[in-house]
């Protein structure tokens, strides 16, 4: 049975010590640009040289993280980060823009290239996708099943990568814009805020409250620790830990458990059990609870910690009294504590603290065991039953920091050493390491007869296992000596220096590329220039409309729209009613287009062949694709395809790749400002979204179904400031979240056309025909200089999104 790959995350140095000595095969880290955790404190390109070395040595692999979405005017400066790492012997990288995956392969054929988790790659197809893209390893959605990850493993080739144990998004990662909306800030970028974390009230169309103020969006952490044989037999490739954020502990102890695991489960089977102590170290040191996510099924309720967005910790008791005059609150302990624990109160009004004194037994004490009743000071009288937990244990804390900072602990890699002295030859070394590698190396010195006392096996071995200042230990030692010789110490220690020495070499070149890499700069210019010799000519503004009813789609079509878009996340809705709207635009000589969904899974995805046969049939010619799945699918079979908003296209790159992948005509990421928009070249028609309500989220998580009472109508998610988000639940149960204000750039029509942009969309969908027709109507005349419509007139709450101000 294949050993997984153990990844861990490192956001500093010492995090990737802590990683690497607690036994993790590979660990993956973030520059200081271009990866998506920027609130790390990553490594600059000395620290990062630095780290290749240590991990190689130590025979560990690094990936580096270049895993945000990439501007035209960065690619250069990428590239030449890029070429850095491709010389440092850097032995993946993981990428989210889909042009960057097409320029790295191209132009550095040997460096191993990873698809981000935030490239949404859920399904089968779109696997497939990017293995003719060449990509080596795909790092899967989070939101797939097993029986999903097993079935795009086992018909694609590719490595797979999921993760196993940290913090979860609620929306498909790759596809949120919540904080990026609210304040700039892309998780695309590697800024994200996490809104998620924050607390919002479930609200019906008047706001009013349905639920009390929780933390509806807040994930529990991931635990896959009992379930790794699963995972295992599964064919998994590489187990991932989240956690770049993390410190160097908690780094040290998820490696280390996982480590511990996968091994016992690998030397017996039969007997593989998690111990009581190791699902509580797991705990102590993180967790929100946790969740098995979506590997076995959908969690439902059990996958949110809406109660506690941060570190719940472990139960350490319950406050059994007050003292008003002293300030002391008495707590019965079911646990240790000692000072130097943090500690959390939990209530209607939460808060913790350092713990730096308290009492036991009248006496004031560094450590209480499970049933002492303790007197500490708070802050405020607490209810009698309020629960108490330990979220930081001191004693857990310095034996993790011992792991990877007291070099007695230090990882070694063992090697075998045979030594060979002949009278009157050189003495000789070879040591070869558990890779293989092998350095002989000869003295200077010739060997001589000892005049007095000869060199004995038991001295020799003593100076060949002098390596406690390396990497290495001594496993297999064999000597072959003539008797009566001798040599000096220092010969044998300067012979055995060379040879550990030349064998570090080894380790560390055996990460660094043969192939040089390509003339990239000018690959890179001469791409940009062709792009503009043969980009699409700008033919003026064209209105598209996305609605999903007949009703609306004749609306628009009737108010000026030239371009229908029909349908959405709700597949079956779509299909049995599209041909109403499909008669309609064709009638009046619109082109129509079938909406497909962004999230299409491998079950659905079985019936996408007989969905375009039917699209077909009935004279269909067009799909906007939301996934590379749908995208390769429907250019197999002949469709005009426009590929979707959600393919974060954020570069000219990306957007001529899309072409050669089938796509007609590219929805834009709604992250983009017009300026970046007007740099983007392509021989395709750019599209973008001018108006109307952006999704920020989509999640497998049936928000309504888990927080709401049936037959309770629902609207949306209400934020501390009083924003309302509407949020609308789809026929699989997954959540869609929408921004508060409207998108509206109907005064800026002008500075559109300016920026090349060929289709203006109006995303109309769930709005009813009357609305449409207004909306459409007021546009078209906007365009054509006939009637001048304030925004408020279109909506009262409305935003220009990014097109000006842009994203961090």
């Amino acid at each position: 049975m294949k050993a997984p790959e153990i990844l861990s995350p490192a956001g500093s140095f010492e995090a990737l010590k802590a990683a690497v000595e607690n036994g993790a095969d590979a660990v993956y880290l973030g520059g200081k640009e271009f990866n998506a955790r920027k609130g790390a404190v990553n490594f600059d390109r000395d620290e990062l040289k630095a780290a290749c070395e240590y991990a190689h040595l130590k025979g560990v692999n690094i990936y580096v993280t270049v895993n945000i979405l990439l501007s035209d005017r960065e690619m250069e400066k990428a590239g030449n980060f890029i070429d850095f790492l491709y010389s440092i012997g850097v032995d993946g990288i993981i990428v989210q823009d889909l042009g960057l995956g097409f320029f790295i392969k191209k132009n550095f054929k040997e460096m191993e290239l990873h698809a981000s988790t935030q490239m949404t790659i859920h399904n089968l197809e779109s696997a497939r996708v990017l293995k003719e893209m060449n990509f080596d390893r795909i790092v899967l959605a989070r939101e797939l099943s097993l029986d999903d990850i097993k079935e795009i493993k086992r018909n694609t080739g590719l490595k797979v990568e999921t993760f196993v144990h940290g913090a979860l998004c609620f929306c498909y990662s790759g596809q949120c814009l919540m904080s990026s909306f609210i304040g700039a800030r892309s998780g695309n970028r590697g800024q994200c805020a996490q809104p998620c974390r924050l607390p919002y009230t479930i609200v019906d169309k008047e706001a009013r409250p349905l639920t009390r103020k929780l933390h509806f969006l807040s994930p529990r952490d991931l635990n896959m620790i009992e379930y790794l044989p699963r995972l295992i037999e599964a064919g998994i490739d590489s187990f991932k830990i989240e956690g770049r954020l993390k410190r160097p502990e908690y780094v040290a102890q998820v490696t280390a458990l996982y480590r511990k695991a996968v091994d016992s489960f690998l030397e017996n089977p039969e007997k593989f059990k998690i111990e009581f102590e190791d699902k509580k170290r797991l705990a102590q040191i993180f967790n929100r609870d946790f969740t098995t996510g979506y590997y076995f099924k959908n969690p439902g309720s059990e996958l949110m910690s809406i109660d506690c967005p941060r570190n719940k910790g472990i139960f350490l008791g319950k406050v059994t009294g007050f003292n008003p005059k002293s300030g002391m609150t008495q707590i019965l302990l079911e646990d240790t504590l000692r000072v130097g624990d943090g500690v959390d109160f939990r209530g209607d009004d939460s808060f913790g603290y350092t713990v730096t004194r308290f009492f036991a037994n009248n006496k004031e004490a560094k450590e209480a065991g499970a049933g002492t009743l303790i007197e500490i000071k708070t802050k405020k009288s607490l209810p009698k039953g309020t629960p108490v937990y330990k979220t930081s244990d001191i004693t857990l804390i310095e034996q993790l920091k011992e792991t990877y900072r007291n070099l007695k602990l230090e990882k070694k890699i063992p090697v075998d050493i045979e030594v060979a002295i002949k009278k009157g030859s050189p003495m000789q070394i070879k040591v070869v390491d558990e890779d293989g590698n092998i350095s002989t190396q000869k003295a200077d010195f010739i060997t001589e007869k000892a005049e007095k006392k000869p060199l004995e096996q038991r001295e020799l071995r003593e100076q060949i296992d002098r390596l406690g200042n390396t990497v290495f230990k001594l496993r297999k030692f064999t000597a072959r000596i003539d008797d009566d010789v001798m040599v000096p110490f220092s010969v044998i220690n300067e012979l055995r220096r060379r040879a550990i020495e030349d064998i570090e070499q080894q380790r560390i070149k055996a990460h660094i590329k043969l192939t040089p890499p390509g003339n990239w700069k000018e690959n890179l210019k001469n791409v940009y220039d062709f792009e503009k010799e043969t980009a699409h000519p700008y033919t003026g503004l064209k209105f598209s409309v996305r609605v999903n009813s007949p009703e609306a789609a004749k609306a628009a079509i009737f108010a000026g729209a030239e371009i229908i878009y029909y349908g959405g996340e709700d597949l079956s809705a779509t299909f049995s009613s599209y041909k109403e709207a499909h008669k309609s635009a064709r009638k009046n000589g619109r082109k129509f287009y079938l909406v497909f969904p962004r999230i299409i899974k491998n079950d659905k995805m079985k019936l996408l062949s007989s969905l375009l046969g039917e699209l077909r049939k009935n004279g269909v010619k067009g799909v906007l694709a939301g996934n590379l799945g749908v995208l390769n699918e429907a250019k197999e079979r002949g469709f005009e395809t426009v590929a979707d908003f959600s393919l974060n296209v954020f570069n000219s790159l990306s957007l001529n790749l899309l072409e050669t992948l089938g796509a007609n005509r590219v929805v834009l990421s709604t992250e983009l400002t017009l300026s970046q928009i007007k740099q983007m070249k392509s021989r395709v028609e750019k599209e973008c979204i001018v108006q109307g309500k952006i999704p920020l989220m989509i999640s497998e998580h049936n928000l309504i179904k888990s927080n709401v009472k049936k037959g309770e109508e629902v609207f949306g998610l209400k934020d501390r400031i009083g924003k309302v988000f509407p949020v609308k639940v789809d026929e699989n149960g997954r959540t869609h979240i929408y921004n508060c204000d409207e998108l509206c750039m109907i005064n800026y029509l002008d500075q559109i056309s300016q920026s090349e942009i060929s289709v203006a969309q109006l995303y109309l969908t769930d709005e009813t025909p009357e609305r449409v027709h207004y909306v459409v109507s007021a546009y078209v005349k906007a365009a054509n200089k006939a009637q001048e419509i304030d925004e408020s007139e279109i909506t009262p709450d409305f935003t220009h999104g990014h097109y000006f101000r842009g994203v961090l």
